[in-house]
């Protein structure tokens, strides 16, 4: 018999990756391609290095919420 696995992600953490993954992307953009996408106004020393930083630290709390699923999965068996 098939098993169903229906993986449901809350809203807010999908958001959240989502703009994890858009910062994490611009950042990594302008620190090696330099296409100058971010204003100048809103730039400072290191912007990229932060954009880089902070796009990481949203996509996390996806990344824990998975490894927590997949504990609580393999306990079940």
């Amino acid at each position: 018999m098939k098993e169903k696995c229906a993986l449901k992600i809350p809203l807010h953490l999908l958001l959240l990756d989502f703009i994890g993954a858009a910062l994490l992307g611009l950042g990594l953009a302008e620190w090696f391609a330099n296409t100058g996408l971010v204003p100048e106004s809103l730039r400072f020393e290191n912007y990229y290095i932060v954009m880089v930083i902070a796009g990481g630290l949203l996509m996390l709390p996806v990344l824990l919420h998975f490894i927590k699923l997949a504990g609580s999965a393999g306990r079940a068996r």
